[in-house]
């Protein structure tokens, strides 16, 4: 496997809930995954997050919701050997919260609300990285007010990819990501 971020989609179980490669490449270049340090995934999806944070030597708590979707995390941690640095909480943010050991780094790939960003925010320590993403342009405003507040960086990605269009190509761009990146 490769040893920087972004590996391929098509390595991981899903069911459309993942966090495309170069999104996800971008998302790791903001929580800067050092060894030995623990990184809470909300919203976990498929775990591709916490799989390539894993994979740099870190550990991951994957809080994910649906129960079928914690199973997909359960296996892409298994195919990539990763179980031992991979724990899944199948429980809903932010009430599961209190009982995770404190992080280093946080990623929210979706579903924030402003009841989950503080209670995230109050149960973080100084030094804490938190990297949020957004979709709608409900979660869109809630990032730029937080960011208004509390500093750190916000970025839209908008990235598309050349399909075939008849006998020629063309650009089919996905959703634009929003992306604020913090340290607490």
């Amino acid at each position: 496997l490769a040893r920087s971020s972004g590996l391929l989609d098509a390595l991981f179980v899903h069911d459309g809930q993942l966090t495309k490669r170069p999104v996800r490449a971008l998302a790791l270049s903001a929580l800067a995954p050092r060894p030995g340090e623990r990184l809470w995934d909300i919203g976990a999806g498929s775990g591709s997050i916490s799989v390539e944070w894993a994979l740099c030597g870190g550990t991951a708590i994957a809080v994910e919701a649906r129960g079928e979707r914690a199973a997909n995390i359960r296996s892409n941690a298994a195919s990539f050997g990763l179980t031992h640095r991979i724990t899944v909480i199948e429980g809903e943010a932010p009430g599961i919260l209190l009982e995770l050991a404190a992080p280093d780094a946080v990623f929210i790939g979706g579903g924030l609300d402003a009841d989950m960003f503080d209670a995230i925010w109050s149960r973080i320590a100084q030094g804490t990285r938190l990297v949020a993403h957004a979709v709608t342009l409900e979660t869109e405003a809630l990032l730029s007010g937080l960011q208004q507040r509390h500093g750190g960086e916000l970025m839209r990605f908008e990235i598309a990819l050349a399909e075939p269009l008849g006998r020629y190509r063309a650009w089919k761009a996905a959703r634009p990501i929003v992306q604020w990146s913090v340290i607490r």
